[in-house]
């Protein structure tokens, strides 16, 4: 049924894909630069609601070697409700001269493309506003420095495919399934809440603005890779078409022909599943969280005594920086 169905959803998105990218100046574009429909909410009262309540994604700590104060904004990217907290959490500190530094999900390589490819004041931009160019805007306009935090993009796709290769070798092993299951506890345990430091809860995943923009973040994310690469884009769905096709056609052919198929199919699925959930769990989060923790970290030893440095994450990463954050130099060596 998923098989049979696949075909029509990947038509779908490709080709409204295709009609966002087509219109992206037009009226279209406009909508989805502010977030919403103008009748339905308009840029301001998104902003005014959204600046309310500063408590919901953002986490106060204290960066125990240098004492100094951090706040971690935890975004959803692309999503207008993150994008007006980021730039206000920048602007309130930056008016009263209390903002040192402020750290971004951004390597280089990536956040230069991304300036490239969507300036500020085109319509790509529009089309396409999110947190990370928009809080580096507001503190380049107060002057405040901005570091790029996160891992190369490089060294992310090397340590991917090194980690799935060795998970294709653990999974014929026992000693390596106990591998792979100390490192998705590991994971687990990292973003769990043990009450020591703070940590983004139910209540900020399900804050009513936050959830009121994610059907733009759901559009904005897709279109962003297929504007940034469509032959690649498209190519992926075409092999999504194709494999639905001789899926159908083989199991047409025979019981005994969608019999093996279809255990072909789940096997494929299995070993699939783990190998991306431990290359996102081990590479994507928890070896990002330490390099953004280390960065953040070099951050506060150039602050002010009476300064914060504030950084811009996704939500995913904010509990597993804020416990490396939290914890002394001796609990980081352990």
């Amino acid at each position: 049924v998923t098989m049979k169905w696949l075909p029509l959803c990947a038509r779908a998105l490709w080709l409204g894909l295709c009609a966002a990218a087509t219109v992206s100046g037009g009226r279209i574009g406009k909508s989805l630069s502010h977030g919403f429909h103008p009748r339905i909410m308009s840029p301001g009262r998104l902003r005014v609601q959204a600046a309310a309540g500063e408590g919901k994604q953002v986490l106060s700590l204290v960066e125990p070697q240098t004492q100094r104060k951090v706040l971690l904004v935890g975004t959803m990217h692309y999503n207008p409700a993150s994008i007006a907290k980021s730039e206000n959490v920048i602007k309130e500190l930056a008016s009263e001269n209390k903002l040192s530094t402020v750290v971004i999900e951004m390597c280089d390589k990536r956040f230069k493309g991304m300036e490239t490819n969507q300036p500020r004041g085109s319509n790509k931009r529009k089309l396409l506003n999110n947190e990370m160019q928009a809080a580096a805007d507001v503190a380049r306009d107060k002057n405040i420095n901005v570091v790029l935090g996160d891992a190369k993009i490089a060294n992310i796709l090397d340590g991917a495919k090194a980690m799935a290769l060795k998970t294709l070798r653990d999974l014929v092993t026992i000693d390596g399934w106990k591998s792979i299951g100390a490192d998705l506890k590991t994971i687990l345990d990292s973003k769990s809440n043990t009450g020591q430091n703070p940590q983004l809860g139910p209540q900020d995943f399900l804050d009513p603005w936050l959830l009121l923009g994610t059907p733009i973040s759901l559009i904005r994310y897709p279109l962003a890779f297929y504007l940034k690469n469509p032959l690649k884009f498209t190519a992926f769905f075409a092999a999504l078409q194709l494999l639905a096709v001789s899926t159908e056609v083989g199991a047409a052919q025979s019981v005994e022909a969608a019999s093996s198929i279809l255990t072909i199919m789940t096997i494929f699925n299995f070993v699939f599943f783990i190998i991306s959930a431990r290359v996102l769990a081990i590479v994507f989060l928890l070896e990002r969280d330490v390099t953004l923790a280390d960065s953040i970290r070099e951050a506060c030893k150039t602050a002010g005594s009476d300064q914060t440095v504030v950084a811009i994450l996704g939500m995913a990463h904010c509990n597993g920086v804020a416990r490396l954050l939290s914890n002394t130099e001796k609990e980081l060596g352990q």
